[in-house]
């Protein structure tokens, strides 16, 4: 009795682990598969970067309401060390922006070049001025047929209110450190030498962007002169002249990645949005930029690679 006893339970036992053993096999299996999986997904990573509206610097410590360069450039920096990205998109919708700003991240999406990271540029309903500034470090430009680029130069605004301040007999007293500090003012004409001075600024800024778009376009540099006074051109227009590569989608620049990567087969497109832009799109339309500016104003003097 014992005996049968002993020999029920370790055939119990005997079932049970077998049982365990075989579900085990199983669970490393289907784990290895979930693993293979995803370090699939892991190395077809392609990385999109918005660069949406006005490309500025935050005013504050604590960033504007619209995306500033310095987020931008701290999701280029998180890709550029991201071993499973393998190229990028920057998905670009801009008219342009501070002159600073532009060029910061035009900088930091060389490095991420630099890291062997193919970079495509889409071009949205506008990318203009300072949009196609930074567009000009992508290996590859996917523009819209209809898109507005272009605009290549740099412009900057100062306010003369000396004949209204006139008319109501406003003056202003100014005492000053030099001769030039408050070029600029509103409260007075320029004279030719301030204007010199601040023109000789505005060509500083221009002969940079016009390198950008010789180097990045491979253009002859007088041709390049030629196309960069400041006027637009379509996407369609654009190809013609060799400021883009080709026309097409969103879709279309994420192949172009696909290619320069050598990835086939499908990819995981990540971005990085945070939970400021995520708020944002909860906003009323009309809470904008333009009205952000109307609580938190700008500085007096514009100087900006931008479409007016």
């Amino acid at each position: 009795m014992a005996r049968n006893r002993m020999a029920m339970i370790v055939s119990l036992l005997f079932l049970v682990s077998t049982v365990a053993a075989i579900v085990l096999v199983f669970s490393q299996q289907k784990l290895k598969k979930t693993e293979a999986v995803y370090a699939q997904t892991a190395q077809n990573k392609i990385a999109v970067v918005n660069i949406y509206g006005v490309i500025k610097a935050s005013s504050k410590p604590t960033g504007a309401l619209s995306p500033s360069s310095e987020r931008i450039i701290k999701q280029l920096k998180k890709i550029e060390e991201d071993r499973s990205v393998k190229a990028v998109v920057l998905r670009i919708n801009s008219p342009g922006g501070t002159v600073a700003a532009v060029e910061e991240i035009y900088a930091e999406v060389m490095k991420v070049k630099a890291a062997h990271k193919p970079v495509v540029a889409s071009f949205s309903d506008i990318a203009a001025s300072g949009g196609y500034y930074v567009a000009t470090a992508a290996d590859k430009i996917v523009a819209n047929p209809g898109t507005l680029t272009g605009s290549i130069g740099v412009i900057m605004e100062m306010g003369n209110f000396t004949g209204l301040m006139q008319k109501f007999g406003v003056k202003i007293e100014t005492i000053k450190s030099g001769r030039y500090k408050d070029i600029g003012s509103f409260s007075r004409e320029m004279t030719p030498e301030e204007k010199s001075i601040l023109q000789s600024v505005i060509n500083d800024a221009y002969e940079r962007f016009l390198a950008a778009v010789i180097k990045g376009r491979k253009l002859d540099p007088q041709k390049a002169r030629e196309l960069a006074d400041g006027r637009i051109y379509t996407g369609a227009q654009a190809l013609k002249e060799g400021l883009v590569d080709s026309l097409g989608s969103m879709d279309d620049a994420v192949d172009e990645a696909k290619k320069l990567a050598g990835i086939s087969g499908k990819v995981k497109l990540v971005t990085d949005t945070g939970q400021l832009e995520r708020l944002l799109d909860l906003l009323p339309v009309g809470l904008d930029e333009k009205a952000v500016d109307k609580i938190i104003p700008e500085t007096r003097v514009r100087f900006e690679y931008s479409m007016e």
